[in-house]
């Protein structure tokens, strides 16, 4: 089993982050239409949405969205609060490395570090590969990275967060020659109960992101430091790419 096939399956990675990440969604949202300059008109396909928290905030502003993920349990969860949010969402359970789009969306996003989970990278290229074909000509992709030189500067092995009534250790480590981040993320409850689950995503730099969209055919249009669009930099809090389809 993947990292990623066991933690988006876990009933705890609700319980730990959905409150806040849906929030956050809000805002990361808004900043996505003001930087895209985004019409209502345009089609939406958001790539590995998890629980569809930025699908449906999209859908509350009247945007046409489709969410994909490769979690069952996370797509029933996203439909769920669709629902519930009385929005009009279409989800699908789908790999993204196996996209069967095509010139289907004006806009493709890749939000919250969902990006670099392959141990081979011919897997994220099949995955950009995927993004060209299902965009429209002239469409446009946005990726939502972590800033690798700031990750890396600030390294710490371990360490401990408290959250509610439980606590999260994360040990951390850096594979130089495969270029990835690797941690383990330790939940002890208030019972005492402990629970435990592994991330490993592969570290890229701005160039090798660059290099790998140009290689699917995407130009590169701007780089930016943060989803507000400011100016990157090594010490921005993350690296948002917009490329377009020529």
């Amino acid at each position: 089993m993947q990292w990623w096939e066991d933690l988006y399956n876990r009933d705890v990675y609700f319980h730990l982050y959905e409150e806040s990440d849906s929030t956050l969604a809000q805002k990361e949202v808004a900043d996505v239409v003001n930087l895209l300059s985004l019409q209502p008109s345009v089609r939406i396909l958001d790539l590995c949405c998890g629980y569809g928290r930025h699908s449906i905030e999209l859908a509350k502003r009247g945007f046409e969205v489709v969410g994909v993920d490769i979690s069952q349990k996370q797509i029933q969860h996203a439909k769920e609060k669709a629902k519930d949010h009385r929005v009009n969402v279409t989800f699908q359970v789908k790999d993204a490395r196996k996209l069967s789009f095509t010139n289907d969306f004006d806009i493709i996003l890749n939000m919250f570090l969902s990006f670099g989970y392959f141990e081979d990278e011919k897997e994220d290229k099949n995955m950009l590969q995927g993004v060209y074909q299902s965009l429209k000509p002239n469409g446009r992709f946005l990726m939502d990275f972590w800033n690798r030189e700031k990750e890396i500067r600030e390294f710490r092995p371990s360490y401990v967060e408290h959250q509610k009534d439980l606590s999260i250790r994360k040990e951390w480590k850096f594979d130089a020659r495969k270029g990835r981040i690797n941690w383990k993320n330790i939940v002890t409850f208030a019972d005492g109960r402990e629970e435990s689950w592994n991330h490993s995503i592969r570290a890229y730099t701005v160039v090798e992101l660059t290099h790998l969209l140009e290689e699917a055919g995407l130009r590169i249009k701007n780089v930016y430091g943060s989803l507000k669009g400011e100016p990157y930099s090594i010490d921005s809090p993350s690296v948002v790419v917009i490329a377009e389809k020529s």
